[in-house]
C-alpha cells in the first residue's frame, strides 16, 4: 500500500508527501479500484476480446509500485496484450511498460478505427475534458462507433468537492461563476471549458447515441455519488 500511495502522490499532482496528500491518494486509489472492479463485473471481458482504453496518460510506473492512479486500468487488467491504448498525447512509452499493449495516438474527435473494431471500451474520466456539450457528444459517439460494448466514467458534478481543483461546492455555481472562482483562486487552466466541463447524470446520459442501450451506475465516496458510469452496447435493431 505504501508504494501505491507514493505513486498516487507522485502522479496525481499532489505538491508533496504528507498526511493530506496521503489521505487524498487513499481516496483516489479506492475510487479507481472500485471503478475497475465494476468494469470487470458488468462488462465480463473475455481473455480473447480486444479492448480499447481511451485517454491514457504518458507516464510510467515507479519501482515496486503495484498500482498508481494514472493508467490504473493497464496495471490491473489481466489481459494486457489485448489492450489498444489511445490518447491525444504521445504515450508510446506505455508499450514498454505493459508488454503486448499497443498505443495509437489519436486526434480529439476522430479515430483511425473501423466500426465495431473493439469488443470492449474503457474510458475513465476523459469526457469532462473534451470541450462543449456538442464536442463531448461527438467524442462519445466516435468511441461508441468503434466498440461493441462500452464503459465510460466521469466525475459527478454534484459531488461536494470538485476533484480537479479540490475546491468544495463552488462547482455547483453556474458555470460562468464557477470559472471566475477558478481564476480568482489561481486555477486558470481549469477555467477553460475546453479543459474542464463537468457533467451531471442527465448531462452524461444525453451524450449517447440513440442506437446505444445504456445503463447508469453511481460510485459512492463518503456517502455521496462521486463518479458516474454509463455502460452498454449497440442496439442494432434501433434505426
Amino acid at each position: 500500500m505504501k508504494d501505491e500511495l507514493t505513486g498516487a502522490i507522485k502522479y496525481d499532482g499532489f505538491k508533496k508527501a504528507g498526511w493530506l496528500s496521503e489521505k487524498k491518494a487513499k481516496v483516489v486509489l479506492k475510487a479507481r479500484k472500485k471503478i475497475f472492479h465494476l468494469f470487470m463485473d458488468v462488462m465480463e471481458p473475455k481473455r480473447t476480446e480486444k479492448v480499447i482504453d481511451v485517454g491514457v496518460a504518458p507516464v510510467v510506473g515507479i519501482a515496486g509500485a503495484k498500482t498508481i492512479t494514472n493508467n490504473f486500468f493497464e496495471r490491473l487488467y489481466p489481459y494486457t496484450a489485448q489492450i489498444t491504448a489511445t490518447s491525444i498525447e504521445d504515450a508510446k512509452c506505455l508499450e514498454q511498460e505493459f508488454p503486448g499493449l499497443k498505443f495509437v495516438q489519436t486526434k480529439p474527435y476522430t479515430t483511425p478505427f473501423s466500426d465495431g473494431m473493439f469488443d470492449v471500451l474503457f474510458c475513465n474520466a476523459v469526457v469532462e475534458h473534451t470541450g462543449t456539450r456538442k464536442q463531448q457528444k461527438k467524442f462519445i459517439h466516435e468511441y461508441c462507433r468503434v466498440s461493441k460494448r462500452f464503459f465510460f466514467t466521469t466525475p459527478n458534478r454534484w459531488f461536494p468537492v470538485e476533484p480537479h481543483s479540490a475546491l468544495p461546492l463552488v462547482h455547483w455555481l453556474p458555470p460562468v461563476l464557477f470559472r471566475k472562482v477558478l481564476k480568482i483562486t489561481g486555477k486558470e487552466a481549469l477555467a477553460d471549458e475546453n479543459i474542464l466541463n463537468l457533467l451531471s447524470a442527465r448531462d452524461f446520459l444525453g451524450l449517447f447515441p440513440k442506437q446505444a442501450k445504456v445503463k447508469l451506475l453511481r460510485v459512492k465516496t463518503m456517502g455521496f455519488t462521486s463518479n458516474l458510469i454509463v455502460y452498454g452496447e449497440w442496439n442494432e435493431n434501433e434505426s
